[in-house]
């Protein structure tokens, strides 16, 4: 298996929970989106059932957790079109940790968007948490652990994942991108490799590198062409990406305005907070996406003219 940047100190309390023979039976990998939570869950599974102890990626068992078929392992998460998971599939979750192992004395469950758990659900889970099946090994992957029941996150081992460094993550996505979109990929990923895939569909990244240039200095942006984009791209672009790549170059300003009037700062402020607001808004009040990009972007814009 090849090598997983970024959480090597977790890996490292895994395997030595290995070792020593003292394996819990549940693991909460929580963080922020796009860091590679999946895979370190994966990689973790790897390392449990591996012939060698080391997720090696050769011997059988590795090949067929790379092939989703290892019958010791069972992997459950948010199912399409659905908003949470559901009891059922929980009580899938513990019925499959109740059995003997077929392949050794582990089965391992791979619980993806555990945030996402309805309250029943959580509730049968707690119970599973309370009274694990011997060999049994739960490993959660979730971005918002506060979400959880405090009574599920207590019988966990919890593990902060923290976001990638710059480094880490241009190793990471000069596997993936072109390298004409490394440098911007890597200012927008903000330690989150994942949250840039989108940019290997060459028209996003050529629209949001596009979207960049328009907005580098958005006091002298081109309303005409920023609205041209906000209707072409609006739609295909990630509205977050969109936001993050309009609002890094203001960060810097908002750090040096000294001398700068209560009032003016005060509105600059409210600009950056209505951009960031505005794709949760976009889906929470079913606003036409383009049209109300462009208002936050007249308001960033004569927020930030008030300053100079």
């Amino acid at each position: 298996m090849k090598q997983l940047l970024g959480h090597q100190p977790i890996e490292g309390r895994f395997r030595d929970a290995m070792q020593r023979g003292r394996m819990h039976h549940a693991w909460l990998l929580h963080g922020v989106r796009g860091i590679g939570k999946f895979a370190l869950a994966e990689k973790l599974a790897g390392m449990l059932l591996c012939e060698s102890g080391s997720a090696c990626g050769e011997c059988h068992a590795c090949q067929m957790l790379k092939a989703e078929s290892h019958p010791d392992v069972h992997r459950v998460g948010l199912l399409e079109k659905k908003r949470d998971i559901s009891i059922d599939q929980v009580r899938e979750v513990l019925d499959f940790l109740s059995l003997s192992g077929a392949e050794g004395e582990r089965r391992v469950v791979i619980l993806d968007q555990a945030e996402r758990l309805n309250n029943q659900a959580a509730n049968a889970l707690l119970k599973g948490l309370e009274e694990p099946s011997a060999g049994s090994v739960l490993i959660m992957v979730c971005a918002d652990a506060m979400k959880l029941p405090a009574t599920v996150r207590s019988r966990c081992l919890m593990q902060h994942c923290s976001p990638l460094t710059e480094n880490d993550v241009r190793t990471v996505l000069e596997s993936k991108l072109d390298a004409n979109i490394i440098d911007l990929a890597v200012k927008l990923a903000d330690g989150c490799p994942g949250s840039v895939s989108c940019l290997e569909d060459d028209s996003v990244a050529k629209a949001l590198a596009e979207w960049q240039r328009l907005v580098e200095d958005v006091t002298r942006a081109d309303i005409g062409k920023v609205e041209n984009w906000c209707r072409a791209h609006v739609v295909s672009v990630p509205h977050e990406l969109i936001v993050r790549a309009l609002l890094q170059p203001v960060y810097p300003r908002l750090q040096d305005y000294q001398g700068t009037g209560f009032e003016a700062l005060e509105a600059t402020h409210k600009a950056v907070k209505d951009c960031l607001r505005w794709p949760g808004e976009v889906i929470r009040q079913s606003l036409r996406a383009s049209p109300t990009l462009l208002s936050c972007v007249l308001e960033l814009r004569t927020a930030l003219k008030s300053t100079d």
